[in-house]
């Protein structure tokens, strides 16, 4: 017999989603699963996550309870609880060092920021930037061009952060930022379905080896 979890294949499941689609891909119960994979090794962490979201209303709720509150969810001991209430305190810890230290950005340092960020990151992939008036980033995620559909969580999300605009950038680093008829598709994809929950496309960027490329504003420059 197999020492294995029976639930072994739905966590490795869930983990490869997470690595293919990212964070925002996935509901609020959904995420707190996969929080608790590592806070609980053998049980079914999906009906306790529900549990926890039907008690304490959303995630953020979740990570602020008292541990006092939160072993009295079924599935949920003090170990698990002290997880919680660890990866909550982190998280919020977090949240107030970006808040202190973030800074505006020009363009020119917009530009090279998701140039840096796409050094790690594969050909033909983009993100999703929901930028405030000083170019501060609030927001980010990231799809494959070829699957599109993957915006539509990317969607609700948006519209549960009240956010009204977002800049795409597409990675061209190993080649130029010269737009192609797949550029002008995408973009009028991405436009269309950001334009029908109410928030719009403020910019669609290339960003090649030396140059961008501002497909909406159709101008180049070197950055």
């Amino acid at each position: 017999m197999s020492g294995k979890s029976c639930h072994s294949g739905h966590r490795e499941r869930v983990r490869r989603r997470y690595h293919e689609f990212g964070i925002y891909s996935f509901h609020e119960h959904e995420l707190l699963e996969l929080i608790l994979f590592y806070g609980i090794p053998l049980k079914n962490t999906n009906e306790i996550a529900h549990r926890l979201i039907e008690k304490f209303g959303c995630l953020d709720e979740v990570l602020k309870a008292p541990e006092k509150e939160l072993t009295k969810i079924k599935g949920i001991g003090a170990s698990a609880a002290v997880f919680l209430k660890t990866f909550g305190d982190i998280c919020g810890e977090y949240k107030e060092f970006i808040s202190v230290n973030q800074y505006a950005l020009s363009a020119d340092e917009y530009v090279a920021l998701i140039r840096e960020y796409f050094s790690d990151t594969e050909e033909n992939k983009c993100i999703l930037f929901c930028p405030d008036t000083n170019f501060r980033i609030s927001f980010s995620a990231d799809i494959f061009l070829e699957n599109t559909k993957d915006t539509i969580p990317i969607m609700n999300n948006l519209v549960k952060k009240e956010s009204s605009r977002i800049v795409v950038a597409v990675n061209k680093m190993n080649s130029t930022a010269s737009p192609n008829q797949n550029d002008i598709q995408l973009m009028d994809i991405i436009s269309e379905k950001l334009s029908a929950v109410g928030i719009r496309l403020q910019d669609f960027l290339i960003i090649g080896k030396r140059s961008a490329y501002s497909l909406l504003n159709d101008s180049a420059f070197v950055v």
